[in-house]
């Protein structure tokens, strides 16, 4: 259908038609200036843009029709009226399942994160939280795929994709109630690439940036933040329970206790993740055979003052209480920029750091100290469990022994080249 005047026809909200040089109308979905990011509804910014419609009336109303109700639902949020059958309502559907409601807060929060983003993932007309569920196929599965990864990357990208394949086989175990046929998933077998790629994404920290971190985290007054880096870097543990973060559930207990640690024994450390109780010795062998086997974790901790047995170890100097996720944030900040670190350093680069230092020291399972699997709690295993934490530790120092003769004979050769010089 064409026109040949613009007034003739009353076009959908937020449409506007511009003539071309040739005469012949060209339509637009514009979004209102007031919706424009940062601007935001129910903690969401608008997933809809401005996009041209076309010159096909027809078509141009079908898809500002597509683009508005986005845009509705968008301004609404939970109160908007979801189309049954909608990839959109999916995800509702699966959010109400106990399957979803059992998860931790993290998990559930990461998979809101990736299930908004692929619903607001612009297509053709609308977006692609508003297409049918059950029509979704091999090759939208993987338009998107490509779509997600430019806008988001290549981590994030994978990450949506996991959740909808997860989403996907639950519907198709309910298809009754989804509409999803049984057996068929679009999202398996993509070739998902969860890994981000050298130079991209979460990176390991060196022993010399995490020496550097714990320097300036002391000149900066901040000896919990030291003790956190090394919780993370030689005992390997996950920064939410290096710093106690509070669970907004409160289905689990966080941190590391001070009555958990015998200077000079043993730590012990509970993965709030797995649910493990990770015990690490601390020392090997008794008397001129005794080896240290975390110095640096018990010079840390000995910089603070010990407080009650039910006491975190880390807590924030300024309030003696737990630390935030933001505070931490914004400290961490702090301490890379007075240790000049990059801004690809983070948190999480020490724990990576400490896992890539006792595989590089020709160890590789290192679920005796960082809890990765879980763990049978018998005496048996423990003991065998305690054995192989000293083999790993005992294996380790010899390595950082190796490194730091590296780094004296490098520095020994500067000073030659300098006094020949």
């Amino acid at each position: 259908m064409r026109i040949s005047t613009l007034a003739s026809v009353r076009l959908p909200a937020y449409v506007q038609a511009h003539k071309r040089a040739t005469g012949e109308p060209a339509y637009f979905w514009v979004r209102p200036r007031w919706a424009a990011p940062p601007a935001a509804r129910h903690g969401k910014t608008c997933p809809v843009t401005s996009s041209p419609l076309g010159t096909d009336l027809a078509v141009a109303i079908e898809r500002a029709n597509a683009l508005n109700e986005a845009f509705k639902q968008w301004r609404e949020g939970e109160g908007a009226k979801l189309t049954p059958g909608t990839v959109q309502w999916l995800f509702d559907w699966y959010r109400r399942l106990e399957k979803f409601t059992e998860l931790r807060h993290n998990t559930r929060a990461g998979y809101r994160i990736a299930m908004d983003a692929v619903e607001a993932m612009a297509m053709r007309a609308g977006t692609f939280g508003q297409r049918r569920a059950a029509a979704v196929d091999a090759t939208a599965a993987d338009t998107l795929y490509r779509k997600a990864r430019e806008k988001h990357g290549e981590r994030q990208g994978a990450y949506m994709m996991q959740v909808c394949r997860l989403v996907w086989n639950q519907a198709s175990r309910h298809h009754k109630a989804t509409g999803i046929k049984a057996s068929e998933n679009p999202f398996a077998g993509m070739g998902i690439k969860s890994s981000s790629g050298a130079g991209r994404g979460n990176r390991a920290a060196t022993r010399a940036e995490y020496d550097a971190y714990r320097a300036a985290a002391h000149e900066l007054g901040r000896p919990s933040m030291a003790v956190a880096a090394a919780i993370c870097f030689e005992a390997c543990q996950r920064v939410y329970d290096a710093f106690g973060y509070e669970d907004p559930d409160g289905r689990i207990s966080r941190g590391i206790r001070w009555g958990s640690y015998v200077p000079g024994v043993s730590i012990g450390l509970v993965q709030s993740k797995t649910g493990n109780v990770v015990t690490i010795p601390l020392a090997d062998g008794t008397g001129a055979d005794r080896v240290e086997l975390y110095p640096e974790l018990e010079a840390e901790l000995a910089r603070l003052t010990r407080g009650d047995d039910d006491e975190l170890i880390v807590r924030d100097e300024r309030t003696g209480e737990r630390y935030t996720k933001d505070y931490v944030t914004k400290l961490h900040r702090r301490i890379k920029k007075k240790a000049e670190l990059g801004a690809d350093v983070k948190f999480t680069s020490f724990r990576h750091g400490g896992i890539t230092e006792i595989g590089d020291s020709g160890t590789d399972d290192v679920r005796a100290v960082s809890g990765h699997s879980t763990l049978e709690v018998t005496r048996i295993y423990n003991k065998a469990n305690q054995e192989k934490a000293v083999r790993i530790a005992a294996k380790r120092r010899e390595h950082i022994a190796v490194i730091a003769a590296g780094a004296a004979l490098d520095d020994s050769e500067d000073d030659t080249r300098s006094t020949a010089e």
